[in-house]
């Protein structure tokens, strides 16, 4: 029986070297099988708890067959299970490889649920992701991805008041990321100045964050943005002059 046991041990390692191989030289549907095999080997030798990781192992692999396949959710789910066994059996670095990949999987799905205007959806994947990479100690990343997420939940909203107000949350979190926050330091400017005009409040406020948020998108280079911002900037000017009164100026 101990020689039974041995020799299921030895040829679940065998499989488990071969599945590592494989998997980090990104072979992962080849991993699958191996990984497959080496649990079943395990078990069968009574080590239930290397069983488990080869288990693990192998969620990881139809994870990341099924980010390269842009299946998102699904990989999401197979790295969100990894996770549970190996903190479950305590394979503590395992777990946070797991974590991070899951991290990086949710991020690429809010993106694609951005580009499919469903910013909510997005809003809440990027802050999920945050959420596990600081479960992981990669705060800069964390800080990155909360920052996402406030501009999309901007990106979400009708009035100008709560565009800006996410926005400068925005700002906040991609300067904690280290992350060139001058676009959405423009924008958020530029939602100010806007909510301000709409309730013809404080125009002598607003017309000094057009000028603000005019420079910022001269420094990064967007035309577009930058004859938008001057246009209205000039067009407010020359209305406060024309009627002051109305303005409050």
């Amino acid at each position: 029986m101990v020689l039974f046991k041995g020799s299921k041990i030895k040829k679940g390692q065998k499989q488990f070297d071969q599945g590592m191989a494989y998997y980090e030289t990104q072979r992962y549907k080849e991993a699958v099988e191996n990984f497959k095999r080496s649990s079943k080997f395990f078990h069968d030798g009574d080590e239930k708890k290397l069983s488990k990781r080869a288990e693990a192992f192998r969620l990881c692999a139809y994870g990341y067959t099924d980010m390269i396949e842009t299946n998102f959710l699904k990989a999401i789910r197979s790295f969100g299970k990894a996770n549970v066994i190996f903190s479950t059996e305590g394979f503590l670095d395992e777990a946070k490889h797991a974590r991070t990949v899951q991290a990086q999987t949710q991020g690429e799905l809010a993106i694609l649920k951005a580009k499919n205007g469903e910013f909510i959806e997005s809003a809440r994947l990027f802050e999920s992701a945050g959420a596990l990479y600081s479960t992981t100690g990669l705060e800069l990343e964390a800080a990155k991805a909360r920052a996402r997420s406030f501009v999309q939940r901007a990106a979400a909203m009708e009035s100008d008041f709560d565009k800006a107000y996410y926005l400068e949350r925005a700002v906040e979190e991609f300067k904690k990321g280290r992350e060139d926050a001058t676009r959405y330091e423009a924008l958020a400017l530029y939602s100010r100045a806007k909510s301000l005009i709409s309730a013809r409040e404080n125009m002598k406020e607003a017309i000094d964050l057009l000028v603000k948020a005019h420079e910022k998108y001269v420094k990064v280079g967007s035309t577009t943005q930058t004859e938008k911002v001057k246009m209205l900037l000039e067009d407010l000017t020359e209305q406060v002059k024309i009627r002051p009164s109305e303005f409050g100026v």
